[in-house]
């Protein structure tokens, strides 16, 4: 596979979550976009080490974890919650009721639903560690998954916005000689950031952002990123998700896409899907 060149990396305080003392020798490391309908949830793992990134709405998360993760493990590394819209956090809740959960890294915004006021209450009845996410955390999971955030740039823990899609964590992930880029449900506007800032974005595998809407994915940020693949988490919905607009960017630049909604969980190996 082609690896993508990009900028200079710009990274502003890096902090490393390491989990390489969980030994798992032998173990091929993957990734998995979790066929939950109408939402994210990404997971990464090697042997019995995971990362869950978002976990879509409801209990299909459930189903997804147990015909993916080994038998007999009850135990998630690191969940990370990159909104808090449900389509990404309410499977979160379930997982947070059913699994052990090891640490959390979050976008930090404020949240008055009574959604995350359920979460929130978990938490800290489990007494998880929670990091509000920034640019330059580093978060490694075994000796091939390197995952590095590059949004939220500041830390946005307590602060309000009237949209949350904008506050999705970006992070990129390298596992063994692929890379990945995990974009939530920003928008154009915050792709243009990630441009302007001359952050490492180009990856081999590009997460399409708000399940293919035409408010993202623009043709500028494409062309930054450079992706051999494209991977759309979609369901049945009322939206017109993925957008005709979005399809036809990505396939006038001759982006292999996969969806969810058609082709169910999308894995990947270093070897290829």
């Amino acid at each position: 596979m082609l690896f993508a060149l990009a900028a200079t990396t710009i990274f502003l305080a890096v902090f490393e979550i390491d989990f390489k003392e969980k030994s798992n020798a032998g173990q091929k490391a993957e990734i998995a976009f979790l066929d939950v309908g109408q939402g994210d949830a990404i997971l990464i793992q090697e042997g019995r080490k995971q990362i869950l990134i978002d976990g879509g709405d409801g209990e299909d998360i459930l189903n997804r974890l147990g015909e993916e993760m080994p038998w007999g493990d009850r135990e998630v590394e690191m969940v990370v919650d990159t909104h808090t819209d449900a389509d990404h956090l309410g499977g979160l809740v379930k997982v947070l009721e059913n699994y052990k959960v090891d640490q959390i890294l979050q976008s930090g915004a404020a949240c008055n639903k009574d959604l995350c006021q359920q979460w929130q209450e978990i938490i800290d009845e489990k007494n998880i560690p929670i990091l509000d996410a920034k640019t330059g955390q580093e978060i490694k999971l075994g000796k091939d998954i390197d995952l590095r955030v590059f949004y939220p740039f500041t830390d946005l823990g307590g602060q309000e916005f009237d949209e949350a899609n904008d506050t999705s964590v970006v992070i990129k992930a390298q596992i063994e000689n692929t890379s990945y880029l995990l974009t939530g449900d920003i928008s154009s506007k915050v792709e243009e950031k990630l441009i302007s800032n001359n952050l490492d974005i180009g990856s081999d595998v590009l997460k399409v952002a708000h399940h293919g809407s035409k408010s993202s994915t623009s043709i500028d940020f494409l062309c930054a990123v450079t992706p051999e693949k494209a991977v759309i988490s979609v369901g049945e919905n009322s939206y017109g998700h993925p957008t005709e607009e979005v399809l036809n960017r990505l396939a006038n630049m001759n982006i292999e896409i996969f969806r969810t909604d058609q082709d169910g969980t999308v894995k990947f190996f270093e070897s290829g899907t």
